[in-house]
């Protein structure tokens, strides 16, 4: 039967019958790391999917290694935890980073991971983001009604769903060939994030 794939790009599994509609999840990690590295964070920790078997994952992680490269800086390992999408792995993943010194921001590949990194943050008593920036992916509305609201990479969940079902009943109803497409992100700057002072006490 004709399917679709959502927030993952089947184009390379070869299948005549799969459709996928997904963002382009190396330019969003990198759009993330740039905007740390603009705002002057030069010590980021990773909190990632499983890199093995991930593909969304590890995509976002290419990104981020592809931003760090451009300012020819490089992601240690010990600066990159693996978790699963849940909070409770967020939290335990920001707190294995924290004992890591030096970290002025944390880009989580999940909102859902972000917020549960915010909350070890706020538990080993670090203010966000005076202490340490917090940046997530995905868009979940719970992010703009955390404290403080999340900075996150917007996926345009509506947008994904509708040329989903297009493509789909394309196939279904009029025999069209599988199609695979991307659509755009934003990124949404909020609260838990900040711009690192200069030497000079301005702001990057």
């Amino acid at each position: 039967l004709p399917s679709v794939v959502l927030t993952t790009d089947a184009s390379r599994l070869g299948f005549d019958n799969l459709s996928s509609v997904t963002t382009d999840d190396v330019e969003a990690a990198e759009c993330a790391m740039e905007y740390l590295l603009e705002s002057g964070h030069r010590r980021i920790g990773v909190i990632a999917g499983d890199l093995s078997c991930s593909g969304p994952s590890r995509l976002r992680y290419e990104g981020c290694l592809l931003a760090l490269e451009r300012c020819g800086l490089t992601l240690p390992d010990e600066c990159c935890a693996t978790a699963r999408y849940a909070f409770q792995d967020g939290y335990d993943a920001a707190l294995r980073l924290l004992e890591q010194p030096g970290l002025t921001a944390i880009f989580a590949m999940s909102d859902v991971m972000a917020i549960g990194a915010m909350r070890a943050l706020h538990d080993r008593g670090l203010r966000i983001p005076e202490d340490i920036s917090v940046i997530g992916f995905d868009g979940l509305e719970l992010g703009e009604f955390y404290t403080p609201k999340l900075t996150t990479i917007r996926q345009q969940a509506s947008l994904l769903v509708d040329r989903g079902v297009a493509l789909l009943l394309g196939t279904l109803e009029r025999g069209a060939v599988a199609r695979h497409e991307t659509v755009p992100f934003t990124l949404a700057v909020r609260e838990s994030t900040s711009h690192l002072p200069r030497k000079d006490g301005t702001n990057s």
